[in-house]
Parts: structure tokens; C-alpha cells; sequence
């Protein structure tokens, strides 16, 4: 089981390798394209009202891969941003089962290698005044090999709205149709049965299907309030198998969680199937906090202060300004008052005029937060 330290650790140098790879090159590295991106529909036109299915096709130079949604120890897993017409529906993505691989540093990541086509249905309005209609999109996916490179690219697919519809794509879609993980069967296929010893979660599955094939594994989905560690297989007899999922982070009441049983005739085959687990709602017993009042919250804001202030990136500015009052001491009062007045007024205004900016620039459309990521950016 890893430890949180050891987890810090992979992720502080994962987030070195993306920062330190070439941003520019996103695309390509070394004169080869790493990652082609394609928009494919399932449909040679649209029907108002009737959905259809739309897909990313991600084709990875070999050796290369890209991440499912819970990439494991490292990675990020790829998104769309879509800019639809008015009145158009999307639906969530549909993940094709992925592969795990283990990195040396007990490192272990969920992904697609060679090609992978994540789904979406499109339901359009029932009325479409126009002939034809431009679906665009925003990819953003991590690609890595030994080192991780950001890509992204603008997508668009043209369709012709008609009154019928034929399949187009049907080679693609039917192959990556296979690999989506299925729901979990009733109990006389399968069962599900979890429990809690510790610090582990442990799932116990019984079903005569699982038996027929050598290799089972469980590849959890956990909430963002949850951090696992490697699930593994603890026993296995007949018709049942049981897996311990041990946690590093999770809440106290976490009794299950949701993922997918991966069974196959050998780990990441081709003719690996997938079933859905779903997780239980937590249910806490737990009586809710005790409300703090105002000066409690002065109380810990006085406190917090009190320790940024010995922080030695602020005491040395702290003992700069001490000196300037010592050196004010024979001063005349009021050109000390004009002086603090003139200190107070040029914070306010600073950071006035930070937050003007922001709000100008999220009102041109730019995706700017307070502090976090811009103001570590070293251009600023």
C-alpha cells in the first residue's frame, strides 16, 4: 500500500515533467505527431429530435498513451468543451474500458495506447430551421510516453439536417461499442458485496461468469474526496473472487466505491469486458458541527496573522517597515498620520485595481482566477 507521502512525491514529479516538457510542441515531438484528433458521428445526417452518437477519435503514436477519466497515479484525463447551437443537448462521455499499466516507482495509471474513440450522444431540438448544422468542440488531452506533453485542438463536423438518417462510421463505433463496461448483472449473474475492515474497503464478488476467465481486476473510480491506493486481488476460489482496496484518504462513512470489474483471458487483452460498480450513497451519523460565532473566527484570523507575520518570507518586510517607524519617531504627528494614511490607501488601491483587472479580464472571456495559477505564472 502506498503512503501519502510517496503519493506527493509522484505527483510533484509528474507536475515537473508537464512544466518542464515543451508546451509549444503539444502536438508533435522530435518531427512526429504524437496525437491526430478527429470528430466522427454515427449518423450521415442529423434527424431533428432523434439522437445520435458523436465520438473523439485520439490515434497515439505507439509507445504514447492518453488517460481515462480516473487516470491512477498520474496523468489527466482528456476533456471537451463543446459550443453548440442553441437548443442542442450533450450527454456525458463514454468510456471505453482502459488499459493499466505499472511505471517503475510503484506507479500504476489507467489509459488508452494505439487509438481510443470516447463517445457522447447529441440530441438535437426537434425543429432545425437551417440545412445543415456545425457541431464544434475543444479537445484537451495529456499524452505521454517518459516525458507528458499538453495537447488540444479545435474540432468541427459538418452534418446535413434531413428527414432519415444512415449509419456512417459503423467499423469504429461497433469496436469501441464493445469495450464500453456494462452494467452490473442481477444476482443470479453476479454479486456485489462490500464491507469495511480499517483502513481498506473490501469487495467481494460471486458470479460462475467471472470463473471462466484467468484475469479479474477491479479499477476504482473514487470521489474527490477519496485517495486509494493500489486495488488487488486477496483471494480468489470457484466462483468468487475479493479484492482489498486500501485508502489512504476517505471519509469515515465511505462503504463502497464506484469502478469496474476488468475480467479477460490476460490482463489488458483485447477481448477484455467490463462490468459497472456503482457506488452506495454515504449515509453519516454524524451530528453536524456546532456553528462558531464572529469572534471566534477573529480569534483564529488574529492567530493566523500572528504566524504569517514570523513567516520568513514576511518578517524581514515586517522588521523593514518597524525601522521606518523608528526612524519617523521625531517626526510631527500628523505627517506620521499623512504617512500611515498613505501606506493603508496604497494597499486598498493595489489591490482595487487586482481585482478591476481580473474582472475586466473574465469579462473579455478569459479563463483567470484570484491568485492560484496566474500569479505563480513566471511572466507575471
Amino acid at each position: 500500500m502506498r503512503i501519502a507521502s510517496r503519493s506527493s512525491v509522484y505527483s510533484l514529479l509528474f507536475w515537473l515533467l508537464v512544466a518542464l516538457a515543451p508546451h509549444g510542441l503539444a502536438q508533435t515531438y522530435q518531427g512526429k505527431q504524437l496525437v491526430k484528433a478527429e470528430l466522427l458521428a454515427d449518423t450521415n445526417a442529423i434527424v431533428p429530435g432523434k439522437p445520435f452518437t458523436v465520438g473523439l477519435l485520439l490515434r497515439m503514436a505507439p509507445g504514447w498513451h492518453t488517460y481515462w477519466k480516473f487516470s491512477g497515479d498520474a496523468g489527466l484525463p482528456t476533456e471537451m468543451k463543446w459550443k453548440l447551437p442553441p437548443g442542442w443537448k450533450i450527454g456525458d462521455i463514454r468510456w471505453p474500458i482502459p488499459l493499466k499499466t505499472s511505471d517503475p516507482g510503484d506507479i500504476e495509471t489507467y489509459g488508452y495506447e494505439n487509438a481510443v474513440l470516447l463517445m457522447q450522444e447529441i440530441t438535437p431540438p426537434a425543429k432545425i430551421d437551417a440545412s445543415s448544422a456545425t457541431l464544434s468542440a475543444e479537445a484537451n488531452w495529456l499524452v505521454c510516453e517518459k516525458i507528458c506533453i499538453p495537447g488540444g485542438a479545435p474540432l468541427h463536423l459538418d452534418l446535413p439536417v434531413a428527414s432519415t438518417s444512415q449509419p456512417a462510421n459503423t467499423d469504429v463505433f461497433a469496436r469501441y461499442r464493445r469495450l464500453l463496461p456494462q452494467n452490473l448483472p442481477g444476482p443470479d449473474v453476479a454479486r456485489a458485496d462490500w464491507n469495511r475492515v480499517g483502513s481498506d474497503l473490501r469487495l467481494k464478488i460471486t458470479s460462475e461468469t467471472l470463473a471462466k476467465y484467468p484475469a479479474v481486476d477491479f479499477f476504482p473510480l473514487p470521489g474527490q474526496d477519496t485517495i486509494t491506493g493500489h486495488p488487488a486481488v486477496q483471494s480468489r476460489s470457484n466462483n468468487e473472487i475479493a479484492f482489498r482496496i486500501p485508502l489512504e484518504s476517505a471519509p469515515k462513512d465511505l462503504s463502497s466505491m464506484a469502478g469496474l470489474v476488468v475480467f479477460a483471458q490476460q490482463p489488458n487483452g483485447d477481448d477484455r469486458a467490463a462490468w459497472q460498480i456503482t457506488s452506495a450513497p454515504a449515509v453519516s451519523a454524524s451530528r453536524p458541527a456546532p456553528a462558531h460565532g464572529i469572534f471566534m473566527f477573529l480569534l483564529f484570523g488574529f492567530f493566523g496573522g500572528f504566524i504569517l507575520n514570523l513567516m520568513p518570507c514576511v518578517l524581514p518586510v515586517i522588521s523593514l517597515k518597524i525601522f521606518g517607524f523608528v526612524q519617523q519617531a521625531g517626526q510631527s504627528r500628523q505627517k506620521i498620520f499623512r504617512s500611515g494614511i498613505a501606506f493603508i490607501v496604497g494597499i486598498f488601491a493595489w489591490f482595487i485595481a487586482l481585482a478591476l483587472l481580473l474582472i475586466a479580464l473574465r469579462g473579455a472571456g478569459r479563463d483567470v482566477t484570484w491568485g492560484g495559477f496566474q500569479f505563480t505564472n513566471p511572466y507575471f
